[in-house]
């Protein structure tokens, strides 16, 4: 297994639901999955990881490598391409994926995780489903995996 190293790719995007501008709170390319920063700013968007971000809200259609410039975002119904956190990450068709520590890329959700109250202030939500089984990266490209983005919240027990 190989780390990804996040470039900037086409989502491929099969259809288009919600798509919002945003502003960039920091460089952003093509592909990633991007969602508000912990302490964010209004209309304001990074690269999603399960450290930084809460989350993920959609995938980038363009680059932004300027501060505060625009990015265009495939919200809720979009049907696009995203890059997983390794060369290898299997995903099957039909399971959530989530962002991952790897800034702007996925991996497979695990329920179990859901159910921490830590979790709940990182990244530790399902972005969307998958459409296809995950594709092998080469090099330092992850694999890709056709989603759904379907943003949901989980929720851990009270105590």
């Amino acid at each position: 297994m190989g780390a990804t190293t996040p470039e900037a790719f086409d989502p491929n995007p099969e259809h288009l639901g919600l798509v919002k501008t945003f502003k960039a709170g920091s460089a952003i390319l093509s592909g990633q999955v991007v969602g508000f920063a912990d302490s964010g700013a209004s209309d304001t968007v990074i690269p999603a990881d399960s450290d930084t971000t809460g989350i993920g809200i959609g995938v980038a259609l363009n680059s932004q490598a300027t501060t505060g410039g625009e990015v265009a975002v495939a919200m809720v119904g979009s049907v696009l391409t995203v890059m997983c956190a390794a060369t290898d990450t299997s995903i099957d068709a039909g399971h959530w994926v989530t962002t991952s520590s790897v800034a702007g890329t996925v991996l497979e959700f695990d329920p179990a995780i859901g159910g921490h109250a830590a979790a709940l202030s990182t990244g530790a939500f399902p972005i969307g489903y998958s459409l296809t089984d995950s594709v092998v990266g080469s090099g330092t490209t992850g694999s890709t995996v056709k989603i759904v983005v379907q943003p949901v919240p989980t929720f851990a027990a009270s105590s």
